[in-house]
């Protein structure tokens, strides 16, 4: 059994648009859909393809029909043998009332004008007028109950639903009446418009409903409610080359828009759920950018040809993990389907096309590629240069260098790098984990990131030189704002174990001593913010020096500090955010967690032992209360000790008695010198 082909199956599903009635696995029940069934299997040896028809064993026939009769004594019309350009369909058959027309009742009808009685009272959903190909008009007896007309396009008498417009119908432009709720079967199929405009009031799309339109070119369905694009929906829409979805959409039918060949590019709305298989196949596609919502991508629905080879250098985007990762290299044997697509991360593609933007030139001396930028200088995109120490020189090709784009030295071995006085902008994740020396010129005002240098693991010194109006200053190789009030990174692989911050900083920024695994003890007596993740994953850390001003503590602050047993905080204390003191953070258990192996829920847990000297009723005390943490109250810290004030209070008391003791030693010997002095005295008088 082979794969089905486009001259194959997709012909099958399709004959509801040319000359018989659909039976297709995918029909009404949609819950008996398996998204993994083919469309169609063809025997090799077959030498016809099986054609799915209406049954007639029970029909009869008169004046041209066909028909059957229902358990209520009415006919249906099934058949239609006439030859004619202008039928009307009669009000009764052989005296039996014609109340239906079923879905196979045109196949191969040269129609091209069509009556419709007031008796007919329902018309097939999968529409019976779709393979008359010839139709240019379709008039209604005013009195029918069930359908109307309008500008020669069949509805349904309240107008939410199009059935029918006909083929051959004059103009290149239509819009759908506005309050029309439904887009039937093949409703707009094979016409020559250019142009379809379709209303907000959409919410359902059927299936082929826009197919073969080969003159379209554009649909908006963006100000639509429409859940899903059915089946084969704008299948072989060749010139359609825009396509605006809406973002209620959840689901993209089964070739939906195969063979629209001037399909260069669609952005899916980013609560897509389904993509089924062949839905994009035979576009003009190079990429395609996959929501992080999808969860079912069919084979072939992405990268092929209209004859399902796959596409030469085709780049699927999404999001790690996820299903257009799966999509990209996933196989099915009993499809023979082996994808082999690149793929490639949704930050990682934003970040090829925000650099492609720049228009990227290469330095004559090969060493840099640069952008000019509008006021003329240039910023150094990448450096192409394997040198251990780099000074970057202040002028490429006679443009001054003022900003270092993001990443420029991602793929670098350096370890020194010496950014020129030029410089005022640094962008994200400009250095590579190799790094260990960065000097930044005092010109610079602005490090894009809120997280500086946070990926440069062999990080030692940041030096900031030179003169200039910048933003930042250093001391001892780590960098601050310009007046020293913000201590904005602490170098991950600085030496020192102890470190002392200068007493004008007020601040600590995020991250700012992140997996720093040597220092030991800090002394933070000046700060009265602390920014998350400040000291996550400082395994070292044993002491800490908190400030009796202190007011923030950020989310995370102290995450991961394993050998830090306890902490002091003071009253003055406002927030404290999620997990800033005395938790550890498990990653295997997380991710035991994120693939459903555990019953457990956070893979957060308190370090056993550590302790939180508080006041009682204060917002530290409650914080420690709330995590499970022991708290020591009504202490205080006394050469770097915690001390009971209780304990106070009795060596307050004793230290108190000898100091009186002393007092009344001193005093009565006072007292006993005076006595004898006016002793004296008097033996002089006498």
């Amino acid at each position: 059994m082979n794969y089905h082909k486009k001259a194959a199956a997709f012909a099958i599903s399709l004959l509801i648009c040319l000359n018989v009635t659909p039976v297709f696995a995918y029909a009404d029940n949609e819950e008996n859909i398996n998204h993994d069934d083919e469309i169609m299997l063809i025997d090799e040896d077959d030498s016809e393809i099986p054609v799915a028809t209406t049954d007639t064993s029970d029909s009869l026939s008169a004046d041209g029909f066909t028909y059957t009769v229902d358990d209520d004594g009415f006919a249906h019309i099934t058949g239609c043998t006439l030859t004619d350009t202008d039928i009307s369909i009669p009000e009764s058959l052989d005296g039996i009332k014609v109340t239906e027309i079923e879905a196979g009742a045109f196949i191969d009808s040269t129609v091209e004008k069509l009556h419709i009685p007031a008796t007919i009272e329902y018309i097939s959903s999968e529409n019976p007028f779709a393979p008359c190909i010839n139709l240019k008009e379709i008039t209604i007896d005013g009195n029918n109950e069930n359908y109307c007309v309008n500008d020669n396009v069949l509805f349904t008498k309240d107008m939410k639903k199009i059935v029918h417009y006909p083929a051959k119908k004059d103009g290149t432009s239509y819009t759908i009446p506005d309050g029309v709720e439904q887009i039937g079967v093949a409703a707009l199929a094979e016409t020559s418009l250019t142009e379809i405009n379709v209303p907000d009031s959409v919410n359902e799309i059927d299936r082929h409903a826009f197919s073969f339109n080969e003159k379209l070119k554009k649909i908006d369905l963006s100000k639509t409610s429409v859940e899903k694009v059915d089946t084969m929906a704008f299948i072989n829409c060749t010139s359609l080359a825009e396509v605006l979805l809406p973002e209620s959409l959840t689901e993209i039918g089964l070739a939906a828009f195969f063979g629209c060949e001037s399909l260069t590019e669609i952005e899916l709305p980013s609560q897509l759920v389904v993509i089924d298989q062949s839905s994009f196949a035979g576009t003009a596609m190079k990429s395609v950018r996959i929501p992080d919502t999808v969860t079912y991508i069919g084979y072939c629905a992405f990268g092929y040809d209209a004859e399902e080879n796959p596409i030469e250098d085709f780049v699927v985007i999404g999001k790690a993990g996820s299903a257009a990762e799966t999509y990209a290299t996933d196989t099915d044997e009993e499809y023979d389907i082996a994808n082999d697509f690149e793929f490639l991360t949704t930050e990682a593609a934003d970040a090829e096309e925000e650099y492609l933007a720049m228009n990227p030139i290469t330095s004559s001396d090969g060493e840099y590629e640069y952008s000019v930028l509008d006021d003329g200088t240039c910023s150094l995109l990448f450096c192409v240069s394997m040198d251990d120490i780099i000074t970057v020189p202040s002028e490429i090709d006679g443009y001054k260098v003022t900003e270092i784009y993001k990443g420029a030295f991602i793929a670098s071995n350096a370890t020194k790098i010496i950014l020129p006085d030029t410089v005022k902008t640094i962008g994200e994740a400009v250095f590579s984990e190799n790094i260990q020396s960065i000097t930044i010129p005092a010109s610079c005002t602005e490090i894009q990131e809120t997280e500086p240098f946070i990926t440069c693991m062999s990080l030692k010194e940041i030096n900031v030189e030179g003169e200039g109006d910048g933003a930042y200053s250093s001391q001892d190789g780590v960098l601050y704002n310009k007046d020293k009030s913000t201590l904005i990174v602490y170098p991950v692989q600085k030496s020192d174990k102890k470190f002392t911050v200068p007493s004008s900083v007020k601040e600590l920024a995020m991250s700012a001593f992140c997996y720093n695994e040597i220092i030991e003890d800090v002394d933070l007596s000046s700060v009265e913010k602390i920014g998350s993740y400040a000291f996550e994953g400082c395994p070292s850390l044993k002491n800490v020096k908190l400030s009796k001003d202190l007011n923030f503590v950020g989310t995370n602050a102290f995450m991961g500090c394993t050998s830090l047993e306890s902490v002091r905080l003071y009253d003055k204390v406002e927030t404290i955010g999620d997990y800033a003191f005395g938790y550890a953070y498990d990653a295997e258990l997380a991710q035991s967690i994120a693939n459903g192996e555990t019953e457990q829920t956070d893979p957060y847990s308190v370090i056993d032992g550590f302790k939180m000297y508080v006041t009682e009723d204060t917002l530290a005390y409650q914080y420690a209360q709330f995590c499970g943490i022991e708290t020591v109250t009504d202490t205080v810290a006394i050469g770097g000790k915690n001390v009971d004030k209780n304990f106070l209070y009795v060596i307050g008391g004793i230290v108190g008695a000898v100091i009186l003791a002393v007092i009344g030693v001193f005093t009565g010997k006072a007292i006993n010198k005076k006595k004898k002095s006016k002793k004296g005295k008097n033996v002089d008088d006498n």
